[in-house]
């Protein structure tokens, strides 16, 4: 992107669609000329389920943009977020046998590696690739350790990789609207760079994004993004655990969470009832806010115990990691479900968020403008697409 001139980066979720147009100084700090948010269609499960309605979403707003900054855009990056992405942790290795580590030796490995992956994930595309740590016999290093003598080097790599269908569909949508993709980024990812330039001495930490049907697991260790894992359950549970416990219909439960302060109402008597205005379908009942306040605590503790406490699949990546970020896409259940969780061990109140959309939204956009700008230590694919094999740009920003 030129200094000093609009940028544009958009946001794809299954509810909100957000635009940001920012502009880069001198030093690469930037500043927001422009923010929108907008109900979502045709997006389910992060995935564009019609081409047809998406695009015209879009083209409208930015086209409304367009007119209002009076600038044409011709290129853009997009924050995307499907489920199920391949997340894939390999180690590579090299006998050294006291001589030095080279450029070429770790050339080598990275052409063994990906060659492997290729050929066995040919429906998917590379979109992240981390180097995940770096050792020389048997010694962490932050760096790559060229030009250091040793007996065995050995580095770890993290490959994140997206339906090939996905991609297409998100491409195709914006050549629709006369735009060119500068690059795709998974929406996790810019999540924990803005946490980890918030908080630079934190560099293994923990997201757990709660959303309406699904649960996303996101760890990073050692400022490297290593671990993605979806479940397709989530906030939904809570509400149909109300419906059936209490015999209220799942738009009564909405709308009594939306409205309601569980705080507010057991500290101030707990012994209190729900209103009679929340039976719109329902017969009227004696339910106390408390037992609403256990289902919700109890569901939640649960979901946490099985996506995070008993999750196998975190067992190594765990240790040392003990910072949990907790994000509420539904902001209309904020405060009551970060009041249901105060007293779960595993989570700091100051680390829930989620209390509104600007928020949520600046989670992505903090950590993109880094990316887009200065590129990430640990992130070995290029900022753009050249004419050159992804492998070779992939040196060139390893190296330098």
């Amino acid at each position: 992107m030129k200094l000093n001139e609009p940028y544009l980066i958009t946001v794809l979720n299954d509810r909100k669609i957000i635009f940001f147009v920012i502009s880069y100084d001198e030093k690469k700090d930037y500043k927001i000329l422009k923010n929108i948010l907008i109900d979502s269609e045709g997006i389910k499960n992060g995935r564009i389920i019609d081409i047809e309605l998406v695009t015209k979403l879009i083209k409208k707003n930015i086209n409304s943009i367009e007119d209002e900054l009076n600038f044409f855009f011709s290129k853009v990056s997009v924050i995307i977020n499907p489920n199920n992405v391949n997340c894939i942790n390999i180690s590579g290795y090299k006998k050294l046998n006291g001589s030095q580590v080279s450029k070429e030796d770790i050339t080598y490995i990275l052409n063994d590696i990906k060659t492997m992956i290729t050929s066995n994930e040919d429906r998917h595309s590379l979109v992240h690739l981390f180097n995940s740590s770096f050792s020389l016999d048997s010694d962490n290093l932050e760096n790559l350790p060229i030009g250091l003598f040793g007996e065995f080097y050995n580095q770890n790599m993290t490959f994140f990789l997206v339906n090939k269908n996905v991609l297409k569909n998100v491409k195709l949508v914006f050549n629709n609207c006369g735009l060119n993709i500068d690059r795709i980024i998974l929406k996790p990812f810019v999540e924990g760079i803005n946490f980890l330039k918030k908080n630079q001495n934190n560099k293994n930490f923990t997201i757990i994004k709660l959303e309406n049907n699904r649960i996303n697991i996101s760890l990073f260790k050692n400022k490297s993004y290593v671990i993605s894992q979806d479940f397709n359950f989530g906030i939904d549970i809570i509400i149909k655990d109300i419906s059936k416990l209490c015999s209220l219909k799942i738009n009564e439960v909405e709308i009594l969470l939306k409205e309601i302060s569980l705080m507010e109402a057991i500290n101030y008597d707990t012994d209190s009832y729900l209103d009679k205005k929340f039976f719109s379908i329902s017969p009227y009942r004696k339910i106390k806010h408390q037992l609403i306040l256990d289902i919700v605590k109890a569901r939640l503790d649960e979901l946490i115990e099985i996506c995070y406490e008993k999750n196998s699949n975190l067992n190594y990546f765990r240790k040392n990691n003990n910072s949990i970020y907790v994000i509420i896409e539904r902001i209309e259940y904020f405060q009551n479900i970060k009041f249901a969780l105060q007293n779960n061990k595993f989570i700091n109140q100051e680390l829930i968020l989620g209390k509104n959309e600007q928020d949520i939204s600046l989670l992505s956009l903090n950590g993109a403008v880094e990316l887009i700008s200065k590129g990430w230590e640990k992130e070995a694919i290029p900022l753009f697409q050249s004419n050159k094999s992804i492998i070779s740009t992939f040196f060139s920003r390893l190296f330098n």
